[in-house]
């Protein structure tokens, strides 16, 4: 989902929780929370990042230690 999308839909219904729904990755988790309330995640946890794939727990942590960290 495009930040400027995100940005656009937020102050259009402030008072709206707004997620990210598509497409977040370690490399594009902050600036997509920045822009949000959260965000759906799928595939990013997913082993290869291949959604009919089984989870992966080291993809998983690795994701939530940049979300924790953009939400400081």
């Amino acid at each position: 989902t495009s930040q400027a999308v995100l940005k656009k839909v937020k102050e259009a219904v402030p008072a709206t929780a707004v997620f990210a729904n598509t497409g977040l990755r370690v490399a594009n988790v902050a600036a997509q929370l920045a822009a949000s309330d959260g965000a759906v995640v799928g595939t990013t946890f997913k082993k290869d990042g291949y959604i009919w794939n089984d989870v992966d727990e080291a993809r998983v942590k690795e994701f939530m230690a940049a979300a924790r960290a953009a939400r400081g």
